[in-house]
């Protein structure tokens, strides 16, 4: 990644692949047909928002609900986005036991909400509930 840029596909796809090996993963690889074609779409897409923490919020968002891997979506998305944030002098507001809980329902929140999410550490609990 450089700071000016989007990840491109086969970062995205290497980041993938050293969680599988962290963490010994049981279902390993891509869940679709070429991934990296997909993926490469997918930030083509995000390149279209504006700012640090909006593109951060669309590639994570979107890295997670396109499930391109059999496991570790949420865990390769949060990497791939944290580091985007670091290479733009930014981080997550929050990275405490929520997070995960908030990837899972990731779905219930817009690319702004998980922007102001990802630059303030605010996000509508309620909405987090079952």
């Amino acid at each position: 990644m450089s700071e000016d840029d989007l990840p491109d596909a086969r970062q995205v796809i290497d980041i993938h692949d050293r969680i599988e090996k962290q963490y010994d993963l049981k279902y390993t690889g891509a869940a679709v047909a070429a991934p990296r074609l997909k993926i490469e779409r997918l930030l083509n897409g995000v390149a279209e928002h504006d700012g640090t923490y909006m593109r951060a919020a669309a590639l994570l968002r979107d890295l997670i609900t396109s499930h391109y891997f059999e496991d570790a979506n949420k865990r390769t998305a949060w990497t791939v986005t944290n580091i985007y944030l670091k290479n733009h002098d930014a981080e997550p507001a929050v990275t405490d036991d929520r997070v995960p809980h908030i990837l899972k329902r990731i779905r219930r929140f817009d690319v702004d909400e998980i922007a102001d999410w990802l630059a303030t550490g605010e996000i509508d609990e309620d909405r987090l509930e079952p």
